[in-house]
């Protein structure tokens, strides 16, 4: 039955929406808005909060937490709002499990939330089978990059590695041919790439780092014309994610 949620809970639901600590500490996140809210799996749903507006509109939708519209909306993350969000359990997977696929994107430090929820949402409509990220990338949890996977975060598998290096050798032991893309690499489109394959993509700002570029088999780039040397980190996946063999 639906119930008025204190202050000690409000501060919770808000540290899990600003903190990364937070987040961490309790295994939770926070997911905002209709549609993406009916997209997680029923197990991993630990508490539903809604506005009384939304409520009316929805009074057989399940509903842990009312809150006055007011109230709501100083809670949500977003600036406008749409009545209902979650409480999540995050999801815990190891490298060890994902090794069975055949495409890989492997991300070293990328920083901008909206690129990786992009990146995330482009790998399951390109068939990626999981996406790898050291711990220097943004937090996958943090409610700008859950918004901007649109739901991909619940299907997609990802898994964050303490040691790139270590991950890279566990893809090439399982099949894997593992690319590198870069500016001085060699064209794409002259490349043949393996059929099982995983990419590299660095740092918006940075590139990858020259540690990540001895991991792979071969370097690679996007061909640029006119005088423009870099493509938007999720631009560069989205176009590595749909090559061609």
């Amino acid at each position: 039955m639906e119930q008025i949620p204190g202050i000690k809970k409000i501060r919770e639901v808000r540290a899990l929406c600003e903190r990364s600590s937070a987040r961490r500490k309790t295994g939770l996140f926070v997911t905002e808005g209709e549609r993406i809210c009916a997209e997680i799996p029923g197990e991993d749903v630990k508490a539903v909060f809604m506005s009384e507006s939304y409520r009316k509109q929805h009074p057989d939708a399940r509903c842990d937490y009312l809150l006055k519209d007011p109230e709501f909306n100083k809670l949500a993350d977003t600036k406008h709002p749409q009545g209902i969000l979650a409480v999540v359990k995050q999801k815990v997977c190891r490298l060890e499990d994902l090794l069975a696929g055949e495409k890989y994107m492997i991300l070293e430090t990328l920083q901008d939330p909206g690129n990786l929820g992009t990146i995330l949402r482009t790998a399951e409509a390109a068939g990626i089978s999981a996406v790898i990220m050291n711990k220097g990338c943004a937090d996958i949890y943090s409610p700008k990059v859950v918004r901007s996977t649109m739901g991909s975060i619940f299907r997609v598998p990802f898994v964050y590695v303490e040691d790139l290096a270590f991950a890279v050798n566990k893809l090439r032991e399982s099949g894997i041919t593992v690319y590198a893309a870069d500016i001085n690499g060699e064209d794409i489109y002259a490349a043949k790439l393996a059929e099982k394959r995983a990419f590299i993509i660095g740092n918006e700002g940075n590139g990858l780092t020259e540690e990540a570029k001895k991991l792979a088999d071969k370097v690679i780039s996007i061909p640029m014309a006119g005088k423009v040397e870099s493509l938007n980190a999720a631009v560069s996946a989205a176009l590595l994610m749909y090559a061609r063999i």
